[in-house]
């Protein structure tokens, strides 16, 4: 009764608020537009139970006739695959019973078996503490793309820490070894078809390409040259379906599963992971990575107001997402901050959001 009168309080004063000091946000992230730092965004904001903040800015290019960006939007989320996808995928498979973290991924792939890769679990592989290194020049094929991982030699000891897209390419085979089917199309049954989810996907049509924010551009910011195509080199050689990156999609869908998380497995009433699965991706396992996150440390995109077991990721191509499960708040910012040429980083400014957003929400 307790914990239920607490977050009708807490609804009131998020709702009271709304508005109070979003001002703030948005002249930052529209004085990030004017210096070119990115053509368009989508911020949202929301708790376990609702929707506090969204609204688009900008457009998709710097053309005088460029799209205006809406909520509704695609985003290349870049490597935010890896939590809202493969770590989505992972933790229903733990949940069944059909993987285990702490099995050698030989267990799963035997191809994986040389240079001394038996001594690598599942768990590395999602703590980012496999001995992999951090990227691969990708093949000319997909099987030659998945050769090359499969066979490739650890640069350091498990157990030690270095971010590589290469362990959830890797989480991606084994997720494909044990459901006998392609991770996306696991995905889209466990996930994204039962959630409503229809802006989420890998690889999106031909007809909803244009509806996709451009990654890739001419010199003059007005041109485009990618759009709708996965950006990442080693996914757009496994043909848009990967582990580490692929996976397009829109703010609100990305909020059902913040949500999903903030609410212990459950979204819309329905359960889809038990809470007990979720733990070890929603809290500190190693360093400061859990199952798939990272949790913040004061020095990260969180800002500084954000709680330090904050859980968080970004993606390449300007993508970012926190989730604070103390405070009962997520905060999704999504820009193209590669287009048109991958000249400009984005992190101050997601620290500026973040900060202005707590302190708009919170009064810190």
């Amino acid at each position: 009764m307790k914990r239920v009168l607490g977050l009708i309080i807490g609804i009131i004063l998020l709702n009271g608020c709304t508005t109070k000091n979003f001002d703030a946000v948005d002249q930052i992230i529209t004085s990030a537009i004017s210096e070119h730092i990115f053509p368009g965004a989508v911020l949202l904001v929301g708790t376990a139970d609702n929707i506090i903040y969204e609204k688009a800015y900008g457009h998709f290019t710097y053309a005088d006739d460029a799209q205006t960006v809406t909520t509704n939007s695609i985003f290349d989320m870049a490597s935010l695959t890896k939590v809202f996808a493969t770590s989505m995928c992972m933790m229903k498979c733990i949940d069944s019973g059909l993987i285990d973290p702490e099995v050698p991924v030989i267990d799963y792939l035997p191809e994986f078996n040389n240079h001394g890769k038996e001594a690598i679990k599942v768990k590395h592989l999602l703590m980012h503490n496999s001995g992999l290194p951090a990227y691969a020049k990708a093949g000319k094929s997909r099987r030659e793309t998945f050769d090359k991982i499969m066979n490739i030699e650890m640069t350091q000891a498990p157990e030690t820490y270095k971010y590589s897209c290469l362990n959830f390419i890797t989480l991606m085979r084994v997720i494909e070894s044990v459901t006998g089917k392609m991770m996306w199309k696991f995905y889209k049954e466990i996930y994204t078809d039962p959630m409503g989810l229809d802006r989420t996907m890998f690889s999106p049509p031909e007809h909803l390409q244009a509806e996709c924010l451009p990654t890739i551009g001419d010199s003059s910011g007005t041109h485009i040259i990618l759009q709708g195509k996965v950006h990442d080199p080693l996914a757009l050689s496994l043909e848009g379906y990967s582990g580490n990156a692929g996976l397009f999609s829109t703010a609100s869908d990305l909020a059902a599963f913040c949500q999903l998380v903030l609410n212990n497995g459950v979204c819309n009433n329905r359960p889809y992971v038990k809470e007990k699965t979720l733990i070890p991706f929603t809290t500190l396992q190693s360093g400061t990575r859990t199952y798939g996150w990272g949790v913040n440390n004061y020095k990260s995109s969180a800002g500084v107001n954000m709680s330090e077991t904050a859980i968080g990721h970004t993606g390449y191509t300007g993508t970012c997402v926190w989730i604070d499960r103390e405070k009962d708040i997520f905060i999704i910012f999504l820009t193209n901050r590669v287009f048109p040429l991958d000249k400009k980083s984005v992190t101050p400014v997601r620290r500026s959001v973040n900060n202005a957003v707590i302190e708009a929400v919170f009064g810190e």
